[in-house]
């Protein structure tokens, strides 16, 4: 029991730390992904991505979506893979959990059903 409470503390600290390093940064991307949230087109799905909430997603936000998905998920393999004993499903359900807990609301989520539904 002493061993998975720690290894859940550990992931919660490297998720927090993978955040504030490269999930969110550089600002165009940060702004540009604010705005489409903002705009109700792209949200934050259970399993740590980000998805298209509306089809009606131009080239350019998809290939935003597509970019930040993709460096979520090198840094979620870094973390499963620093982690003894922890897997990159485990590393993106926490993902998920962390940022929709911190999704403002107004801003759409995915629920528990893979509906989306605004915060």
């Amino acid at each position: 029991m002493r061993k998975s409470v720690s290894k859940f503390r550990m992931l919660v600290a490297l998720i927090g730390v993978a955040f504030a390093v490269t999930l969110f940064s550089p600002a165009a991307f940060a702004d540009a992904l604010d705005d489409a949230k903002a705009a109700g087109i792209v949200g934050e799905k259970r399993d740590g991505y980000l998805g298209l909430v509306s089809s009606g997603a131009d080239a350019a936000t998809q290939r935003l979506v597509q970019d930040i998905n993709l460096k979520r998920r090198d840094r979620y393999r870094e973390i499963a893979q620093a982690t003894p004993g922890s897997t990159l499903a485990d590393v993106e359900a926490l993902a998920g959990a962390k940022i929709i807990g911190q999704t403002p609301a107004g801003q759409y989520v995915q629920s528990a059903s893979g509906a989306w539904v605004r915060k």
